[in-house]
């Protein structure tokens, strides 16, 4: 008998301990979805938040992708995919409505009382039949406030019936239209903008050209609104409850209102402080941070870069920063640096008229000026610093960052009005000169105009190469925010137009097609994480961030500069921390570029 006790609960410990964990799969769209470079993309979906916020006992499979509506998820095969990993005691977080509004795109439309209705209830049954537990989701709202700071609705019927589908049959629902319609509401029409993507030009190197995106999450905004989600399953108490973390069942999420008076916050990130309200720029908060701002500011006018303008500083750090003004150590115009500063300053002088940051904001446009070499480039650094700082720099978008602050001054943009006549002059000279060199820069190969490199050497003008994964190339991402820059010129003189129209074409001509880029998750992996390149029918277009010229094969470089094909073929930490391929061109290439050449071109 004690034997018989013994095998039975020996078996049913090997059991239990075999026993898989169940699975969260999320299906949705873009709100929802997995980003890439999550450390440097300033866009997050709520899903990829989710890993942080449960237990280690569930594990998470986001299959939400950009795009993507009822209709489109199915037709393109993904629902087959997550259903042949489905399981018995899975979950299925379900939430599209976004795309299935898409009534000019055939490929994603759908009538929300038929074919919506019907897929949602697929989605619903099928996950049943695999013994998993579906929980239906309605969209989150778009920050869409109207004159009267009302929150005008976007969705149309859509939400509703996700409503109807979950009562008839019997589906946990979370009503997430409601749910982050008091967050958007809670927040204000001002407040709001960091629940989403506001980023001014030259903010964020990860968008360059700035943002403006009322649709989609920033990375604070994601987390909410996570959070939220999960609050109300455990609200609800679904069975999944017990996979949240505790501290997020507690964790106060909406804002307390404030009537009748204005507040603003006393902790603003230097990576928000161009996103504010413009009454913002004339509190006691801003004028610490630009103080700070001047702090920081060397006495040839430039700042250093990769620096939290908004931190509290001690009065000995003060006169640390004092002491180091005079000298000259790395003012620079790499990651944003001095044109960020500048445009700061600018806001917060409109608003208090005080004449400190007005003299700052004029040093630093005197040393953007000083620094543009002759032939019209500008250096990574200034004064010059040996080595490959001394190139003609592209990357990360310095130069075009620079030339987008002096064209607002040179063409009198308002909020540049208070800049002398002279230095508008000299602004809109160097804006000349800068355009002299992006065309003479523009590399051809074997007879044609191609793209750019992410730097050139200031005396050949060829690409040149910079750090040892760095080689002399071809750069997808550098030449994508030229050729904006140039596109958002009036009337462009037929140089002008010759060079995007070259580039347009070498982005055609290099392109991949059916493949896409995925970050892949698991315990084995080096911290848990790896990005790969996989084979997709319906993948691309992808252009390589280094792209070799004559052959546009994308080039992957580790650390020991030696030339690989395949990103799996160098190292994982250049791999997850490098953004070697992309779509770094696909709404110039569907969107931007025809409609600039039907305004330009197409019209002759």
């Amino acid at each position: 008998m004690k034997k018989l006790f013994f095998y039975i609960v020996f078996f049913s410990s090997i059991t239990l301990f075999a026993q898989e964990k169940p699975t969260l799969f999320l299906i949705g769209d873009s709100t929802m979805s997995d980003k890439k470079d999550p450390e440097k993309n300033p866009e997050h979906g709520w899903g990829q938040m989710l890993p942080e916020l449960m237990s280690s006992e569930i594990k998470i499979d986001n299959h939400a992708v950009n795009g993507r509506s009822t209709r489109s998820f199915i037709s393109e095969g993904r629902w087959e995919k997550v259903k042949e990993k489905l399981k018995s005691g899975d979950f299925v977080f379900i939430q599209f409505g976004h795309n299935d509004q898409k009534v000019n795109d055939p490929a994603r439309y759908t009538n929300p009382f038929t074919q919506y209705r019907s897929n949602l209830e697929k989605f619903v049954r099928e996950t049943r039949e695999k013994g998993a537990t579906p929980i239906l989701f309605s969209s989150i709202v778009r920050r869409n406030f109207n004159e009267n700071g009302v929150l005008v609705d976007t969705h149309g019927q859509y939400p509703l019936v996700v409503r109807m589908v979950s009562k008839d049959l019997d589906v946990p629902f979370i009503d997430m239209q409601l749910l982050t319609e008091q967050l958007e509401m809670s927040y204000g029409p001002q407040d709001s903008k960091q629940l989403h993507l506001h980023l001014e030009p030259g903010e964020d190197p990860y968008e360059p050209r700035g943002v403006t995106d009322d649709t989609h999450l920033s990375k604070m905004g994601a987390d909410l609104v996570a959070r939220l989600a999960l609050q109300e399953v455990a609200r609800q108490d679904l069975d999944l409850k017990k996979y949240i973390k505790k501290a997020v069942l507690f964790q106060k999420i909406l804002k307390e209102v404030s009537v009748g008076s204005v507040e603003y916050s006393e902790n603003v990130p230097w990576r928000k402080a161009l996103q504010q309200d413009e009454n913002w720029y004339g509190s006691k908060e801003a004028k610490r941070i630009a103080d700070n701002v001047l702090l920081y500011q060397h006495d040839n006018g430039g700042w250093y870069k990769n620096i939290d303008m908004s931190n509290e500083l001690s009065e000995k750090e003060k006169d640390s920063l004092r002491a180091l003004q005079v000298k000259e150590m790395g003012t620079t115009i790499d990651n944003g640096a001095t044109h960020t500063q500048l445009r700061y300053l600018a806001k917060v002088y409109k608003a208090t008229k005080k004449e400190e940051y007005k003299r700052a904001f004029l040093k630093g446009i005197d040393f953007l000026l000083e620094a543009q070499y002759s032939n019209g480039g500008w250096p990574q650094f200034y004064p010059i610093k040996k080595g490959y700082y001394e190139h003609i720099t592209y990357n990360d978008g310095a130069m075009i960052g620079v030339m987008r602050l002096l064209r607002n001054i040179a063409i009198n943009d308002e909020s540049y009005s208070f800049v002398d006549s002279t230095r508008k002059e000299k602004a809109a000279k160097a804006v000349d000169k800068g355009l002299e060199i992006i065309l003479a820069t523009q590399v051809e190969v074997d007879g044609k105009l191609t793209a750019w490199g992410a730097q050139h050497d200031r005396k050949t003008l060829k690409p040149a190469k910079a750090r040892s994964y760095e080689l002399a190339s071809l750069s997808g991402k550098e030449s994508a925010e030229i050729v904006r820059f140039l596109m958002d010129i009036e009337d462009p003189s037929e140089g002008i137009k010759g060079a995007i129209q070259s580039a347009m074409q070498w982005f055609d001509d290099a392109k991949v097609m059916g493949k896409r880029v995925e970050w892949i998750k698991g315990e084995h992996l080096p911290e848990g994480r790896d990005r790969i390149v996989v084979e997709d029918p319906e993948g691309g277009p992808l252009w390589g961030r280094f792209t070799e010229i004559g052959t546009n094969k994308i080039m992957f470089i580790g650390r020991d500069g030696v030339i690989k094909y395949n990103i799996d073929e160098i190292e994982h930490e250049r791999r997850t921390n490098y953004n070697y391929i992309d779509n770094y061109a696909e709404d110039l290439l569907k969107e931007e570029y025809p409609k600039w050449e039907a305004k330009y071109i197409s019209q002759k």
